[in-house]
Formats: structure tokens, sequence, C-alpha cells
């Protein structure tokens, strides 16, 4: 069902930092749920996108990885869709840390 539904290819170059990726996270997300209107989001928060991960090849930022899921969720929210979240990939031992700090973040701001 998903990939008959996942029509959106989003290239990013190896070591694409916060701007370039939040701003693609931020346009591809609206385009996607204006085009697909879902009855729920199932949104995979890998942190493998972190800067220095061994397998992601980006550098995002901890804050940036916070802000990326802050957008997901504003989307959700600003179009009443349920969302899960679930984290994945990530192979640095801070990363724990990064997604317990945007869970706070998304609480902190009403979002869950």
């Amino acid at each position: 069902f998903f990939l008959g539904a996942i029509k959106r290819k989003v290239e990013l170059e190896w070591g694409t930092e916060d701007t370039e990726y939040l701003q693609k996270v931020h346009t591809h997300v609206e385009g996607a749920l204006n085009e697909l209107k879902p009855d729920i989001i199932v949104y995979n928060a890998g942190t493998d996108v972190l800067d220095g991960d061994p397998l992601g090849g980006l550098a995002v930022s901890p804050q940036g990885i916070v802000k990326r899921d802050e957008v997901v969720f504003k989307a959700a929210r600003s179009r009443r869709i349920p969302i899960l979240m679930v984290t994945s990939g990530g192979y640095q031992k801070r990363t724990a840390r990064i997604i317990a700090d945007s869970i706070l973040n998304l609480h902190n701001l009403g979002l869950i």
C-alpha cells in the first residue's frame, strides 16, 4: 500500500547540511500531504542523517533533527492527521539524547 502511494524522490548530496535538508523536508512533507490526504502518518524519524553517522552520509546537526521532527508534526497537526513516530537508523551513542530532546520539544510545543 505505502509503496504505491510514495511518489516523491528527494535527492540529497553527500554532506547535505541543515538549511538544505530542512527546506526539502518542509517542501516535500507539505507537498505529499497536500497530494495524499492520509488518514494517518507513520513517520520514520531516522537519525542516520546526523553529522558523523558512518552510514548516512549527511551532515544534519542535532538541532536540525529536532527541527525536522517539529516540521513534520506541525504539518500533521495543522491537517488534524494522527501521527505515529518510529525511530530508526542512527549509529552514534548521542542519538538517544537527540531523540529525547526532540520528543521534549514536541511536548513543549503542544504537538504531542
